[in-house]
């Protein structure tokens, strides 16, 4: 188990160290882009390095800094310290979302999506799991339990578990201090080593040189590839249109009631969440500092490309704006939030008719309207 930590200990320092790499050299790769040659080849060489692996390296660099900010948390329970984990947990929700358009490679060959997708976890199994009477929780432990007690979204149920009217400090305070504190603790850590152990190893996945690796697997599918992108990407933003946004403005009054219907309500993050997975859909469209989807349907349509592009920008712009969790939005400006969802089902028509027209794709996802 020690060579293990170490292992990952060391994984993990060689991934940091790429992404500050990165960031140094992003501005010059990007200056350079505008003279690159366009080849699929080299398309899918640029997304699989600037897009999909530093993609991960982010969020195993995220999920480290709430690993440690748990441990500290159950090191000292205050209001501090758990402000500081629900902080860390934020920045590591955010970073798995702009990655939520590319949901394919490692993480499905791994069978680990759930750990960083799957939100909708059950509170009375996670309050059966603290009261068991076993006090080590380990990854033995985790590994009998279900998606919906375990993963990113299990540390959201606890980290936010709202105070009742007569508390005087949040529930997981209370519990970290109480009798069940070592359970709870234990319960604690150990989900979010999972959670950044196999962050790690993902990152690590698309990271590698090999031949086998996950980057030359993406770059080695050459059409294959390329319509697993353009199918990934119609998914996202089909689920951002239909799951989020149209969802909220569906759900039946009093909203107050339906809250755990609505994906990162708990942490008051619901609007933060929809946002950074747009932005990964556009990162993955336009490329970082490098080829991107976009120079692919360029190839075909300057117009179309242009079009593409400047609803990207359309849509992020007025879903930024609504500036508070859609719960709130819904109830309070709701035109505005209709508004988001029209512009986000625009993007996701240009992306799932006119970019599979152009790039000879066919939709194989299963579509929520058929188009």
């Amino acid at each position: 188990m020690r060579t293990i930590t170490r292992l990952l200990s060391f994984v993990r320092f060689r991934l940091i160290a790429a992404l500050i790499f990165g960031v140094l050299v992003e501005q010059s790769v990007f200056s350079q882009s505008a003279n690159t040659t366009f080849t699929r080849e080299r398309m899918l060489e640029n997304l699989g390095s600037n897009v999909l692996a530093s993609g991960w390296v982010e969020i195993s660099a995220r999920c480290q800094e709430l690993t440690n900010s748990l441990q500290q948390l159950v090191d000292a329970p205050n209001q501090q310290t758990l402000d500081a984990a629900r902080a860390a947990w934020i920045g590591a929700a955010q970073a798995t979302a702009r990655m939520r358009s590319f949901q394919s490679g490692p993480i499905a060959d791994r069978d680990w999506t759930s750990t960083f997708n799957y939100w909708k976890v059950l509170p009375d199994r996670i309050q059966g799991v603290l009261k068991s009477s076993t006090n080590t929780v380990d990854q033995a432990f985790l590994d009998n339990l279900g998606c919906e007690t375990k993963g990113l979204f299990a540390l959201e149920c606890l980290l936010f578990q709202p105070a009742s009217t007569n508390q005087n400090v949040p529930p997981l305070l209370s519990v970290l201090t109480g009798q069940n504190r070592e359970r709870t603790r234990s319960y604690l850590l150990a989900i979010g080593r999972e959670v950044a152990n196999q962050a790690t190893v993902i990152a690590h996945d698309w990271n590698s040189l090999d031949a086998s690796g996950a980057q030359a697997k993406f770059v080695k599918g050459g059409q294959q590839s390329v319509n697993l992108l353009v199918n990934q990407l119609a998914a996202c933003i089909e689920d951002v249109s239909g799951n989020h946004l149209h969802f909220v403005l569906v759900l039946p009054n009093p909203i107050s009631r339906q809250l755990y219907r609505v994906e990162r309500s708990r942490s008051g993050s619901s609007l933060e969440g929809v946002v950074a997975t747009l932005e990964g859909a556009q990162r993955l469209f336009q490329g970082a500092g490098g080829l991107g989807l976009r120079d692919a349907v360029k190839q075909v349509s300057p117009a179309l490309e242009q079009r593409i592009a400047d609803q990207f920008d359309t849509t992020l712009g007025c879903v930024r704006s609504l500036g508070a969790p859609l719960e709130q939005v819904v109830v309070k400006n709701r035109p505005a939030l209709e508004n988001a969802y029209e512009k986000t089902r625009a993007l996701e028509v240009l992306i799932k008719v006119d970019v599979v027209s152009a790039l000879g794709v066919t939709l194989t996802f299963s579509s929520n309207d058929g188009d």
